[in-house]
């Protein structure tokens, strides 16, 4: 079972900057959900701002998801590689370990 939207969310953030806002990767992506500027509606310095960083990156996910038709694996893999996650084999290592982490704070949270 896939765990709530809000909790993918958090593991995002987990695995892409270990929950730190002030994040930016070698290859210019920023904050909490290490979000690409070129594809951002956001000016740059916007997208350190941990609100507008989670709520571009759950607008993408949900993207994602659409082009997906659902399937939060291939979600996640486009998430963090595009579309040769959405469409190939790429990401699905990564789409694994956010979901085992979101699984497991889940699990923590019913309890």
């Amino acid at each position: 079972m896939i765990p709530p939207t809000q909790i993918v969310l958090d593991a995002i953030e987990k695995v892409e900057s270990n929950n730190q806002w002030w994040v930016v990767s070698k290859s210019g992506c920023i904050g909490l959900m290490q979000i690409c500027p070129r594809y951002s509606s956001y000016k740059r310095s916007e997208l350190f701002i941990p609100e507008i960083n989670r709520e571009e990156g759950a607008r993408m996910l949900a993207s994602w998801l659409r082009a997906s038709h659902g399937n939060m694996t291939s979600a996640l893999a486009a998430y963090r590689y595009g579309y040769s996650g959405l469409y190939g084999k790429r990401g699905r290592g990564y789409a694994r370990i956010v979901l085992k982490i979101a699984r497991e704070k889940w699990i923590l949270q019913t309890k």
